[in-house]
């Protein structure tokens, strides 16, 4: 009998064996997504697919299915042009690679460029000698990720690229190599929308069906954006995160800058810059969102309240996607806050703090407001431009807008002298760097004794507690990387004390000229005060009633006065539990308690008409436009052989399993019988 159950054990034994051989073998690869560019996250990235070597060799592979113009056919001249352009990140990722091996190492670097770029490449079986199980890392390049993801979605290369992941390959991307690693990917601003239309219902088209998706593998519990302040989309990614049925959680990467995320946590940011995650969930902001009509002609706007914000910098911090828990701590579960700064001292006038009207003045329901307040005898009175013409030209403009007589000045270096019959005031410019601050002084007095102010653009800021003291983003790269991205390393804003009229910070022209992070700089630098962003076509208007918005934009109020604030190693900025809120055009700017526990009922999503497409000349979303000449540089397929060869984990074969069961069978019934 002793026998029998001896034998029935080893059976079973040998039954369960290749259950746990096979379970060790499905540790899913890292995920490192990157906002933008090569040059300053190589090593980072090297590092991380030299640790993932199996065997003897770092074996990458590079993907350059973005770079294409359509996923489903393309030029022979566009396909060489494509592979010479992508051969140079092939060598500049192999040089990485080398320059990390650790010195006395056997390991040699394998980097090879996938000639995928369009489906017909990605059912060709050929290309899939490429993805041997002992690669290490797949780099995806950037370009265009609706392009790139429909070049192999629903393919033989999507499925290999799967099953690499699952059994541990890193999977890393910048630019739309970064969107693809979202499994709901943001394929675009849909036709007609800009930059600063992100705020806007059905500006954005996504991939978030069966049919068309990011990696199925990748992020699950949030949205992935990428060039996130380098291209100020802030908006946009508000905008899906507040969608009914999509994850209420976005991560937003800036350019040059690269995160892991490891099993949905994130960690270890690398690069430059700084990773974004907005939480409309915790506070139910993606529940509450309302979608407000303002206007006939455009689509409505996103108003949505309480959202958590954390940002990230290099160095220890760590955010979990699935609970959306940061190690720094957890919001909690109920928080109250009031915008009394938003109020006006006893006796002071209405007071209107534009983000930038020039091109909207002809009826602009701004000034409109604005006269009706205003009385008989409105001075304008321009500051902060280059010379005194272009300051009369300015004038000239709002003169117009405003429909009515009015007097004018030119700030020079002293105080300015406002006329006693003056009953309301316009004071606009263009430059804050140049605006005459201390020349303005009066301006405050004339305020506080009843009189209507209006400050437009670059006079806005120096109305509040602090200002950033820049010029307008400028158009050159490296100094508008300076103003947008390197604002988020403490110290790289100038500030300067404001004239004081309200205790808030302010910063217009937020979406329009990329200015988060002179914001951000404000708020982090001033937490006790709320940071504020107006936008282009956007004022808030102050009296008797409170603060209301105006406009064609949303007013963002950034609260950091219950965030706790820390630096990276980097001297970038890190926030835990910032506040986010973003108010449309007619409504009321005031604060809502943030509870875990509050219940919404959540308003219907906007219907819109479907936009036809343009008849257009195709764009390429190649670094530069396909050449006819073919590169003297291009990939050697491996062969069936060297696939074949290549190790695979070990599997049980399942021959070996209907035997075990055959065996056990008999042994049961012959063991019944005696």
């Amino acid at each position: 009998m002793k026998s029998k159950f001896m034998i029935l054990s080893i059976l079973l034994a040998l039954l369960f064996l290749p259950l746990s051989g096979t379970s060790a073998q499905t540790t899913p690869g890292l995920l490192l997504p990157i906002g933008a560019g090569y040059t300053d996250t190589y090593t980072a990235m090297a590092q991380h697919a030299v640790a993932n070597a199996k065997g003897d060799m770092v074996h990458i592979l590079v993907l350059a299915s973005p770079y294409s113009t359509d996923a489903e056919h393309i030029s022979e001249g566009e396909r060489a042009q494509n592979l010479k352009d992508a051969e140079e990140r092939r060598l500049q990722t192999d040089g990485a690679c080398q320059r990390n091996i650790p010195e006395g190492s056997t390991l040699t670097c394998k980097v090879e460029l996938l000639p995928i770029f369009t489906q017909e490449d990605s059912n060709n079986p050929d290309n899939l000698a490429y993805f041997t199980d002992d690669v290490s890392m797949i780099f995806i390049l950037g370009g265009d990720q609706e392009t790139g993801m429909g070049a192999i979605i629903n393919t033989p290369v999507e499925e290999r690229i799967n099953q690499l992941h699952e059994m541990g390959t890193i999977i890393a991307g910048t630019s739309a190599g970064a969107a693809m690693q979202s499994k709901i990917m943001i394929a675009s601003l849909n036709i007609g929308y800009a930059t600063d239309d992100g705020l806007q219902a059905g500006a954005l088209k996504l991939w978030d069906t069966e049919e068309k998706h990011g990696f199925s593998f990748s992020i699950q519990n949030a949205v992935l954006d990428q060039h996130f302040f380098q291209r100020a989309r802030m908006g946009r990614l508000v905008n899906v995160i507040t969608q009914p049925g999509m994850p209420h959680v976005g991560v937003g990467v800036d350019a040059y800058t690269g995160v892991v995320s490891d099993s949905e946590v994130l960690r270890d940011v690398f690069g430059l810059y700084t990773v974004t995650v907005l939480d409309a969930e915790t506070y139910h902001s993606a529940d509450g969102v309302k979608y407000v009509e303002f206007s006939e002609t455009r689509p409505p706007l996103i108003s949505v309240r309480n959202i958590v914000l954390n940002l990230l910098s290099p160095g220890d911090v760590t955010y979990d996607l699935k609970t959306r828990t940061s190690s720094l701590g957890n919001p909690p579960d109920v928080l109250e806050r009031e915008f009394d700064a938003l109020t006006l001292p006893a006796g002071a006038g209405p007071l209107f703090l534009g983000g930038d009207q020039l091109d909207t003045l002809k009826d602009s329901a701004i000034l409109e407001k604005f006269k009706a307040v205003a009385g008989e005898n409105i001075l304008i009175v321009a500051t902060g431009y280059p010379s005194s013409r272009s300051a009369e030209t300015a004038i000239k403009k709002y003169t117009e807008g405003l429909g009515v007589q009015v007097q004018s000045l030119v700030v020079g270096d002293e105080p300015i002298v406002i006329p006693d019959d003056v009953t309301a005031v316009l004071v606009v410019g263009k430059d804050t760097s140049k605006v005459k601050v201390e020349a303005l002084a009066p301006l405050k007095d004339f305020w506080l004794a009843g009189k209507p102010v209006m400050a437009d653009n670059a006079v806005t800021p120096v109305l509040g507690a602090f200002y950033s003291n820049h010029e307008p983003t400028p158009d050159d790269s490296e100094l508008q990387e300076l103003a947008t991205q390197k604002s988020f390393w403490q110290g790289r804003t100038k500030m300067a004390p404001g004239l004081g009229f309200l205790n808030i910070t302010i910063e217009p022209q937020l979406l329009a000229d990329l200015r988060f992070g002179r914001l951000f700089s404000l708020a982090y630098n001033h937490p006790e005060f709320i940071a504020i962003g107006v936008n282009k076509d956007t004022a808030i208007m102050l009296d008797e009633n409170g603060a209301t918005a105006l406009g064609l934009n949303g007013i963002f109020i950034l609260d950091l006065r219950k965030a706790k604030l820390q630096l990276g190693t980097n001297d970038g900025f890190v926030i835990n539990n910032g506040m986010l809120d973003i108010f449309a055009p007619g409504e009321s700017i005031q604060a809502e308690i943030a509870d875990v526990n509050a219940r919404f009922d959540p308003a219907p999503t906007p219907v819109l008409p479907t936009q036809e497409p343009t008849a257009t000349a195709t764009v390429a979303a190649t670094p530069t436009q396909p050449a006819t000449a073919t590169p003297s540089i291009v990939p050697t397929s491996p062969t069936a052989m060297e696939y074949a060869e290549t190790p695979k984990p070990a599997a049980f074969p399942l021959w070996t399993i209907a035997v075990v069961v055959a065996i056990a069978a008999a042994l049961l019934y012959f063991w019944k019988r005696k």
